[in-house]
């Protein structure tokens, strides 16, 4: 379906109010922060629930094609190629940030940034970029969205708003008791934890189904639309400006955040989509379109780059770090996400995407298990887990980041993911693994070796890496002679 561009640049300005409520903006906004105005630039929050709310309608406006068949990998690896490319960068940047402190962060904390399930555990949901717990929300979503959307096509366009409305009832429900009663206790798995954003997400899918089945069908004039999209917003403003100035009782700033307004948010959305007024023809200039395509980039660089851009200034001996940083953070993050979504994120996607359609995902995930078990298990397995194993924790912990770094590099740089190597006849896919898996083991070896010759660890342990490295090879052998056998990837008949 087109691409319906005046919702584009809306993802703009709640990624603005974002940053002002992250006090990343200065003082740019405060020309604007007088009564009715003031309460609308405070209502971040309520824009997070916004944005998954439009998650979901732009999702279902993209993907709800009744009659075809689902292709569940395609839409998994699209979304994956839309999204990580940018997460880990900024992820990667506030490492760089944390530098000093990362071989004493415990392995869980980084691994559930890197795999996007930080939010899954409260205690890791503010760790390291903070602002990257959404995206586990996101990735929620991406996972639950192709069932739940095919379940859609069987249902009636008006049992679906019932169910929406039922999620939205029952989810906010427990939420505000939760709020009320735990807010102090349990912030983090209140704040954070994915669930309570799925009625977001069903009430902005439900709502492009209605506008694909009915809503673009409704013979409405312009002078009509116009009406409900004004009238939408000027509830959702009205309820802002009361519930913060007014009425503190009701839900208001970051209470709202997991849809306490999703059904006035998803109007609103509607109506713009249906708009054909003054309005929209603004909103679609390419300047505001670009703007809006800007939005990720902007949001999930924005802690990383400030902290960095911080620091920087400190150490260059700058006084008043806060005062730089109050005129020029703004302007520097606009044109870092500029750079880095048109000349670094979009050229990559495209690469990423030629990788792996010619790359097993799946052989590649078995591998990453694998380390990663063997990282946690390989020492107490050795060594029990008492005395002994305990000296040998930052060695253990060292030789998990190696291996998680240095195994999948080099078995890319030896082709044994490539699909036409697990098709291909003859020997040289398991040569290329022994090769690649041979020589990791010895970085592995090699790093673990320095610690100890440098006086770092207490004893080298051989008998870890000889048994590590058997492992790795006989599982990586299995692996691919196992999807060989089975054809999971078939070679592509010669042309007659």
């Amino acid at each position: 379906m087109k691409r319906i561009e005046q919702l584009t640049f809306t993802r703009f300005v709640i990624i603005i109010l974002v940053l002002f409520a992250h006090d990343t903006l200065g003082h740019y906004l405060d020309p604007l922060l007088f009564f009715p105005l003031e309460p609308l630039i405070r209502s971040g929050s309520t824009g997070v629930s916004y944005l998954f709310i439009l998650s979901g309608f732009v999702m279902a406006l993209v993907y709800y094609k009744p009659g075809e068949k689902f292709n569940y990998l395609n839409f998994w690896r699209t979304r994956l190629i839309r999204l990580y490319p940018l997460y880990i960068m900024g992820f990667l940047l506030t490492c760089i940030y944390y530098y000093d402190d990362l071989f004493r962060i415990k392995p869980a904390k980084i691994l559930a940034n890197i795999f996007i399930l930080q939010s899954w555990i409260p205690k890791y949901s503010q760790s390291f970029n903070f602002v990257a717990w959404s995206m586990t929300v996101e990735v929620f979503f991406y996972l639950f969205f192709p069932f739940f959307l095919i379940w859609t096509y069987r249902q009636p366009t008006r049992k679906l708003i019932r169910f929406s409305l039922i999620v939205w009832a029952v989810s906010t429900t427990i939420f505000q008791i939760l709020w009320i009663g735990y807010i102090d206790q349990y912030r983090e798995f209140i704040l954070y934890f994915p669930l309570f954003y799925f009625n977001s997400f069903v009430m902005g899918v439900v709502g492009a189904i209605w506008y694909l089945r009915e809503g673009r069908q409704e013979n409405i004039s312009t002078r009509k639309r116009l009406a409900v999209l004004a009238g939408s917003f000027l509830v959702l403003a009205t309820y802002t400006v009361v519930s913060l100035n007014f009425y503190p009782a009701l839900p208001h700033m970051i209470q709202p955040i997991t849809g306490f307004l999703a059904p006035l948010l998803i109007l609103f959305i509607v109506a713009l989509t249906m708009d054909q007024s003054f309005i929209s023809r603004f909103l679609v200039h390419p300047v505001l379109v670009n703007l809006g395509e800007l939005s990720y980039a902007i949001y999930i660089l924005h802690i990383p780059v400030k902290w960095l851009y911080s620091w920087a200034l400190a150490s260059a001996g700058v006084v008043d770090v806060q005062r730089i940083l109050d005129l020029t953070f703004l302007p520097l993050i606009l044109l870092v996400a500029f750079v880095v979504h048109f000349y670094v994120d979009t050229p990559f996607r495209k690469w990423l995407k030629g990788f792996l359609k010619n790359n097993s995902v799946r052989v590649f995930l078995l591998d990453i298990v694998v380390i990663l078990l063997l990282g946690y298990l390989m020492f107490p397995l050795r060594f029990g887990d008492g005395r002994e194993y305990r000296s040998y924790l930052e060695m253990e912990r060292l030789v998990l980041w190696v291996a998680f770094l240095i195994r999948p590099l080099l078995a890319l740089a030896f082709g044994t993911y490539r699909h036409d190597a697990l098709v291909k006849p003859g020997n040289q896919w398991a040569v290329s693994v022994l090769l690649s898996v041979s020589l990791g083991s010895l970085v592995i070896a090699t790093a673990a070796y320095l610690g100890y010759a440098t006086g770092r660890f207490e004893n080298f342990p051989r008998s870890v890496f000889v048994l590590d490295w058997l492992i790795v090879l006989a599982f990586s052998l299995l692996t691919r002679f196992s999807f060989r056998r089975l054809g999971v990837y078939r070679q592509e008949p010669l042309p007659a």
